[in-house]
């Protein structure tokens, strides 16, 4: 329903796109922001995608994730860059960014996954 397509993922990283779709938008017509939650619905899948491109991850769960908004996606496609930061043997932790067309930062996230 999101259109979320992984563009690129290596190594515990991803890039994942969301692609403009007036569905996902706040009330107030096309020049309307993008739903939060769509953003953070973005933040989540290119961490799990990120999670799932390193080679021991065989099973996977988000435990937590904590979206900072910090500007309003307007009449743009949203591109997410994941990476984990840290990993043990069952818990990884990653950060996510999320900007506009133009690079804009729109959200950054701390995304914690149970792996396995």
């Amino acid at each position: 329903m999101l259109g979320l397509k992984v563009e690129n993922a290596h190594n515990g990283e991803a890039i994942a796109r969301m692609p403009l779709n007036e569905s996902l938008l706040n009330s107030g017509g096309p020049q309307a922001p993008i739903h939060g939650g769509a953003t953070a619905a973005l933040a989540d899948f290119a961490a799990c995608a990120a999670v799932w491109s390193m080679p021991e991850t065989v099973d996977s769960a988000t435990i937590s994730i904590s979206v900072n908004y910090t500007g309003p996606g307007v009449q743009t496609d949203l591109l997410a860059r994941a990476r984990v930061r840290r990993k043990g043997k069952r818990i990884a932790s990653l950060t996510v960014e999320v900007t506009d067309r133009t690079g804009t930062l729109i959200a950054d996230a701390l995304v914690t996954y149970k792996i396995a």
